[in-house]
């Protein structure tokens, strides 16, 4: 089993072969900590993966229409690159006799960004934990984000967003059974 020394161990090897690539020197004093913090970012940025399945407050509520969060920011980590990609997932739901409370609706949202994700499941996932958290059986999730793979490397396009949608009904619902 690899140790969080042994992570730390790595990176600084890493730094090591840039260095060497490039003639910078990156023995200096300033670069001393930088294993153990962008390993500290690492562990961070992927808390999301212990995480227990979600589960929110119950409030009774006949006929309250839907709910809709707007904008909750996130960030996550590309797990085809392990480069940043950041924006807003938006949440709707229709409550069947309760709603939740809504922190409840930003700890799912938490829960999936912090993993090495791929944006198009991590729209998926949020909707269908949304739909068990809340018992709804309408549920649409929709995320906007700025990828740095592509904004930094590739195609190097910074600004460009990607949208996803995902709408859990009680067709997906009754067909995933």
């Amino acid at each position: 089993m690899t140790t969080r020394d042994d992570a730390v161990a790595a990176v600084g090897e890493i730094l090591a072969y840039l260095g060497g690539r490039s003639g910078v020197r990156f023995d200096r004093e300033v670069y001393d900590h930088t294993p153990d913090r962008w390993i500290t970012f690492l562990e961070s940025a992927t808390d999301g993966l212990g995480e227990p399945e979600p589960s929110a407050v119950r409030f009774e509520l006949n006929d309250s229409g839907s709910v809709h969060l707007d904008e909750v920011s996130f960030y996550s980590l590309c797990e085809h690159h392990l480069l940043p990609f950041f924006g807003n997932v938006t949440i709707e739901y229709l409550p069947v006799d309760a709603v939740v409370g809504i922190s409840a609706l930003v700890h799912v949202v938490e829960r999936h960004a912090h993993r090495l994700q791929l944006q198009e499941r991590m729209t998926r996932d949020i909707a269908e934990d949304i739909a068990k958290v809340t018992g709804s059986r309408e549920v649409k999730v929709s995320v906007v984000a700025e990828h740095l793979c592509m904004s930094m490397r590739g195609v190097n396009k910074p600004g460009v967003r990607v949208s996803t949608e995902f709408v859990v009904s009680a067709t997906t619902l009754d067909g995933a059974r």
